[in-house]
Formats: structure tokens, sequence, C-alpha cells
């Protein structure tokens, strides 16, 4: 595998990546995001690294707090957010009418070529407007692909994962199926350039007829410089004294795969051994007594730690304690083109690692050989956890293999650059096309 597995599609105009500057170009970014953002590829990835090589970004994100329309500004970034009004929930009719106000004003400065470029994220239909306001402009848009929004919406609606009314739920359906026939037909034949996750992502949009040469694969990263062992201070958690430990880290806690960590753990009880879960991110609240109940069933409510969400600096601290972390993650039709973000983060804090059979995952571990893999089954990841805890010496041999695993291949500095030369190659498009 070479050192850069995000450069293997296409990139518009490879010729123009010797003079890939980004130095004064403004691009605008609309994505469904909270602001302040706190999604590591778009604070790694954008406001650290391509900002800093020169780009100018006017985002469109969603206020986190209420707040009036505003336009705030830190250094070459501007963030524009419509009107949230005090004991307004974020999705009220109220908000999503000022949201789509601001929206199409942005629209309009797109259409009249106020920017270089212009990018939507996840956002399958709000592409269709800016797409043609870029063709007005000759402005060139993107499209950031970073998870099948649709598709996983009709799953949640049809699976009924999240409680909800018959009426949202068939609301969620058609949206969901009517949506797709929209952004795949309409919304990205219109866009310049699409940027996947993974290449099973851009194999599944080529099925539908998305030219391959037009998609880029860019996965989630790692910035070595915040995920470094050598800066995290362990947790010193006398829970964890004498006794054989693993993570599960996870910004959203949800029974679906936190169900095979318990089991997992139930199992290695069974077997004699003195170990303890720490399980790392928010638990929603329709979750909590799922999970105690679960866990009285299996006889192990002593043994689970639950942090909540912490800050990275804590969060890394009880990765770096731990024996081994676990990285379960379905093989559904949403999930399957994912490139999960935990388990590079595991690697790059130098941690053995247990993760299920996944395109991504399965790559990421057979090339690197800092874990094992196996079967969606906690009795399956019980018993090559018990391989690492039985072998401590192995154990961090392979966890060692890691990070210089992702210094080669997710590093945010790495994929900045990939990133670059699909901007760079589309403005020199643009400039030619122009002259």
């Amino acid at each position: 595998m070479t050192s850069r597995s995000p450069s293997s599609a296409t990139v518009p105009e490879p010729s123009a990546a010797s003079d890939a500057s980004l130095a004064g170009v403004r691009m605008l970014f609309v994505a469904p995001d909270d602001y302040p953002p706190f999604r590591v590829d778009l604070v790694e990835l954008f406001s650290n690294h391509l900002v800093g090589r020169g780009l100018e970004i006017d985002w469109s994100l969603r206020p986190y707090q209420d707040g009036p329309a505003r336009v705030e500004e830190r250094g070459n970034e501007r963030f524009y957010l419509a009107h949230r009004a005090k004991a307004k929930r974020l999705g009220s009719v109220r908000y999503m009418l000022a949201e789509n106000w601001l929206r199409l004003k942005l629209a309009w400065k797109v259409a009249r070529g106020r920017y270089d470029l212009v990018q939507v994220r996840d956002q399958p239909l709000w592409v269709i407007t800016y797409a043609l306001a870029a063709k007005i402009s000759g402005t060139p848009c993107l499209f950031w692909m970073s998870y099948p929004v649709l598709e996983a919406r009709l799953r949640i609606a049809v699976e009924n994962l999240v409680p909800m009314s018959w009426p949202s739920r068939l609301l969620r359906m058609l949206y969901a199926t009517m949506g797709s026939v929209l952004f795949y037909h309409v919304g990205l034949p219109l866009t310049d350039h699409v940027i996947v996750q993974s290449k099973r992502m851009r194999e599944r949009v080529g099925f539908r007829g998305i030219p391959m040469q037009k998609m880029t694969p860019i996965p989630m990263g790692v910035s070595t410089g915040r995920y470094n062992a050598q800066s995290i201070v362990p947790t010193d958690d006398p829970r964890l004294t004498g006794r054989k430990s693993m993570a599960y880290m996870c910004a959203d806690v949800f029974s679906i795969t936190t169900d095979l960590t318990f089991q997992a753990l139930a199992a290695l009880v069974a077997e004699g051994y003195d170990a303890v879960l720490v399980i790392i991110g928010a638990v929603p609240d329709f979750e909590r007594d799922n999970f105690m109940e679960q866990l009285e069933k299996l006889g192990i409510s002593e043994r689970v730690i639950f942090t909540g969400r912490l800050p990275l600096a804590e969060a890394l601290g009880w990765v770096k304690r731990v024996d081994v972390c676990l990285s379960p993650f379905e093989m559904d039709s949403a999930q399957q083109v994912a490139t999960p973000t935990k388990l590079v983060e595991y690697l790059a804090m130098g941690r053995p690692v247990v993760a299920t059979v996944h395109y991504d995952q399965s790559e990421v571990i057979n090339c690197s050989g800092a874990g094992y893999i196996t079967a969606f089954s906690g009795e399956a990841m019980a018993q090559a956890v018990a391989r690492l805890f039985d072998d401590p010496q192995k154990a961090e041999a392979m966890g060692a293999k890691g990070p210089p695993w992702i210094k080669a291949n997710r590093e945010y500095a790495h994929l900045a650059d990939t990133v670059e030369e699909i901007y760079a190659g589309l403005l020199a498009r643009r400039k030619n096309i122009r002259n």
C-alpha cells in the first residue's frame, strides 16, 4: 500500500498539482454541522491545514446556541449564522425558514461570482441550488459526501432506530426516497467534483452513474500532533488497578455496536478474566435504561465505566491507560462506506485494537498490523481480546505499529495535500476555459 492511499482516484487537471497554491482563494462551504465547529475533519483539515495554506472560507453552519443572525469572523474564516430564537429547537420551522433564506442569499452571491470555489457537504438537496448558481458564474462546485445521508435516514425510519411517530417515519421515508432520485440524477451530475469518504463509497456512487474519475476518496484522518501518546497523561482511576481493561470510544454511544462490547466483556469474565470495560462518549437518554438492563442481565454492571463526553485530552487519557481498544462497526448499507474515526485515533495513540470486519477497518488493520479483525459478534471479539490479554508484550508490539502507519497514511497534513491538488486542478481548468 502506498503512503497516501486517498490519491488513488483521478484528480482534475493533474498538471496543476505542482502549482497547488490556495493563497487568496475564497470558498463558500455549506454544511449541516454545528457552530462552533467541532468535527475533527472540519477543524483539522480545513480550519487548520487548508486555511493555514491561504484558503479563505465563508462557512454556512448551524448555530448551536441561541442568537441573532450574524457573521462572525475568525482570521481567514467567516461564519454566516441564521437567527435562532430562545426556547426554540434547532429544527423548528422558524429557524428552518431563517436558515433557508440565508442559504438562498449565499447562493445569489455564488451566482454573481463572489467565490472561487463552492463546496456543499452532506446536504444532498441544497447541492442542486448551489450547483446551478455556480453554473451561472462559472464557479467550480464540489460535493463532499462524508456519509450517505439519505440512505441512513431511510434505514432509521424503516427500522425505527430512533423512536418516532408513524407520520414522522413515513415523511422521512418519502423524503429519503424522492431525495435520492434528485440527488443522484440531478445534484451530483451538476457538480464539478465529488469527494467521498472511502474507496467503497466511490464504487457505490459510481454504480449510480457518476463517473469514477469525477470522485476522489478522502478518508477520516488524525492530527498526530493532538493524538500523540507522548503528550497524553494516562488516566489514574483505581477501578482499573490490577485488572485487564478495554475501551470503546464513540461520540454518541448507541446500543447496536455497544451491545457487542458488553457481550465481549461478559464472555471474558466467564472465561475467568478480571476485566473492565470503559465506554467513552455521550449516552443518549433513550439508551441509558436499555444499557442498564442489558448489563444487569449479563451480570457485569459493576465492570462497566461510563465516562460521558469528555475533553479530548481526558478521553485519550483513558485510551492510553487501557490494555486493548475496541472498534465494532456494522456492515449495513450506510456504514460499510465509512472510514471509522475511532480506529485511526486508537492507532495514532499506539494502542492494540480489536475491530470487526469492515471494508476500511480490515484494510487498516491488515496493512498496519496493529491489531486483530474479527467477526461481528461479542464472542469473536472476546477471543481476540483474550489473545492480547494473554500476551501483553505482543499486544504492545502490535500497538507500536499504529503511529508510523497513521503518520504515513492518515495524517491530515497528507490528506490536505490531496484536497489542495483537487482545488488547484478545478481552478486551473476554470482559468483555461475563461482564456
